[in-house]
């Protein structure tokens, strides 16, 4: 939990352990052993495993429905990414009918962030200066995840959106096959592509937010005393994992112009670009899910899958993030509603 890209899988590992007096023992395959973020999912559904990581970006290719999560600009905050996906509307509109259709449920979430723009030292010489202004990625090949929303993005942003494996990213920057990608600035570090990045503009446009989805059967399966301590003890170290977003990006990645000694950045010698009012409005305004609807329909339209899921799901999730209710920082982040309280429903 306290390095650059924490998860609590091993906090929750020694808790479930300890506190079932060694009945609960949770096996955590690491490195790819068993499956990728981008096919855990299915795995997790056949239960061909118990429960496996995918973040809500790479989940899109198993379950194409999470695309609504991305749409840029919906979050203005990272703790309002997490407070929105646990709030109990998104539970009964989205994650109960999800559950229906795919036996899967989030389990429990990583440190949630907002999703940057990165270059490499080759993207840095081909636009000739910093990196403020979208219009400076044309010419440009970013590597994106699977989902539409990223593709549509960068596109609209000038650049050459490509789809390149999250293993052969590093590489790509090397050769310049691709000059950048989109991610969040932890999960690029604990990735190892610090020493390949050389520039990255803080716009905040999506979505970043690791997930660990388990297989609902399997959860009815668990006697009840199990269940409740493994939804108690989910829920709580989730709201740790939240509540050091600011620490985390702030003083272990540095994201802030110039980088803090110390900082992960300041080490790897990456440029900050921390942009003024009128110079984030350039990246937002064409994106802007209020001021271009039609331009996120189809992410809309998936949810016509569930059929319990109401027209206005979106309109609504967008406005929980800003609500008066939604937390102003990541210490104030708690969890009202967990899967625990609707596994009887599905």
């Amino acid at each position: 939990m306290d390095c650059i890209s924490p998860s609590a899988s091993f906090a929750i590992a020694d808790r479930l352990e300890a506190e079932s007096d060694g009945e609960l023992t949770m096996i955590i395959q690491p490195n790819n052993q068993i499956c990728s973020s981008a096919s855990c999912g299915t795995k997790v559904q056949s239960q061909v495993i118990e429960a496996g990581y995918g973040s809500i970006g790479n989940s899109t290719a198993f379950f194409p429905e999470n695309q609504i999560w991305l749409v840029p600009y919906t979050f203005p905050s990272p703790e309002s990414i997490t407070y929105t996906l646990t709030h109990e509307y998104a539970w009964e509109n989205f994650w109960l009918p999800f559950a229906r259709k795919y036996n899967v449920l989030p389990f429990y979430y990583w440190t949630p962030a907002l999703r940057d723009v990165f270059i490499s030292e080759d993207g840095t010489k081909q636009i000739g200066g910093d990196l403020r202004r979208p219009e400076q990625l044309e010419g440009l090949i970013i590597r994106r995840t699977a989902s539409r929303a990223a593709d549509e993005s960068l596109g609209t942003w000038s650049a050459t959106p490509t789809e390149v494996s999250w293993g052969d990213t590093v590489q790509g920057m090397e050769t310049g096959v691709v000059q950048g990608l989109e991610t969040w600035s932890s999960v690029a570090i604990g990735s190892g592509m610090g020493s390949v990045i050389d520039q990255v503009v803080d716009v905040g446009f999506m979505c970043g937010q690791g997930t660990l989805w388990v297989n609902t059967d399997w959860l009815q399966s668990l006697p009840e005393e199990h269940r409740d301590l493994i939804a108690e003890v989910t829920r709580e170290t989730t709201e740790e994992a939240v509540a050091q977003a600011d620490e985390l990006v702030n003083e272990r990645v540095g994201q802030q112009a110039p980088p803090p000694d110390g900082s992960a950045w300041d080490e790897f010698g990456v440029t900050v670009n921390i942009l003024d009012d009128d110079e984030r409005q350039a990246w937002v305004d064409p994106l802007d899910p209020q001021q271009n609807p039609e331009k996120w329909e189809p992410e809309r339209e998936l949810l016509d899958n569930f059929e319990e899921t109401p027209d206005d799901f979106y309109e609504r999730i967008y406005e929980i993030a800003r609500e008066s209710n939604a937390p102003n920082s990541p210490s104030e982040f708690s969890i009202d509603a967990w899967w625990g309280d609707y596994l009887e429903e599905i």
